[in-house]
């Protein structure tokens, strides 16, 4: 099987190479500092194998933040919906693929083909309509231009869900833990752990049912200390299936991405 190597992106879409899905992990490198005044990007797995044409990627996302002063926490749930088609397989250069849309809503085309869309309460969407459980739903629809033929296809699975608590702040000398087994995480291959502060970041991926897992205190080191719930903490489970269609294969994806606030000491 393949395992999908995971960076974090604000982009929305991770090109990496893979190969196996066992735990996989990136040292601390430098990123783009994430303004607390937006809406987060949660990082997204995209494999680039060699055969692969494209991935559609269909994310949930809770953020949770409590802004520096303010006595009242803020919860906002997001719907984020992306999608990339390579010129060649395996590559890392977009093609123009048409109108493509998620539950009969079009995505928004970038400069470089890659298609994004972002729904959430007070914006135009307010939904994508990815509905829960059982009836959870992910209509895909692909117009086709060029090298891209068009297609239509169903991702029609539950979204992953984890039930756990994130913590308010992580002390780099003391490590961090998570667990990720039955109790704590349905529905899902694989889970990405993020963390970002400053111009730092730090991700990890685990085994769906890894268990008790610890980010340690070196893996930690070089996160920039903060104490104005600037930093961001982010568990993404996630579930891909590959799918051949006009004899191209592509991944399709289900992310959950459980966001938040949070101090680094």
């Amino acid at each position: 099987m393949k395992k999908l190597t995971l960076l974090a992106s604000a982009a929305m879409i991770v090109l990496t190479t893979s190969c196996d899905k066992k735990t996989t992990t990136t040292t601390p490198t430098t990123t783009p500092t994430t303004p607390t005044s937006t809406t987060p990007t949660p990082p997204s797995p995209t494999p680039t194998a060699s055969d692969l044409y494209g991935g559609l990627v269909s994310i949930k996302m809770e953020y949770n933040s409590q802004p520096t002063g303010s006595p009242i926490p803020v919860t906002l749930n997001t719907e984020m919906a992306s999608a990339f088609f390579n010129v060649t397989p395996g590559g890392t250069t977009f093609a123009d693929a048409g109108t493509v849309s998620v539950n009969t809503y079009n995505l928004d085309k970038a400069t470089n083909n890659a298609y994004t869309k972002m729904a959430m309460v007070g914006q135009t969407p307010s939904s994508l309509d990815f509905g829960s459980g059982s009836s959870a739903k992910s209509a895909w629809t692909v117009g086709g231009s060029g090298s891209v033929a068009g297609f239509s296809y169903s991702h029609n699975v539950s979204f992953p869900d984890y039930s756990g608590t994130l913590p308010s702040s992580i002390t780099k000398s003391s490590g961090v833990s998570f667990t990720f087994n039955s109790g704590s995480l349905t529905g899902a291959d694989s889970v990405i752990v993020f963390i970002a502060s400053g111009n730092t970041s730090f991700t990890k991926t685990y085994a769906a049912n890894a268990g008790s897992v610890t980010i340690s205190a070196s893996d930690l080191s070089a996160l920039t200390a903060v104490s104005d719930n600037s930093a961001l903490l982010e568990v993404c489970p996630y579930k891909y299936n590959f799918v051949t269609l006009n004899s191209k294969k592509y991944v399709f994806i289900k992310e959950q991405a459980v966001v938040k606030n949070i101090n680094i000491n």
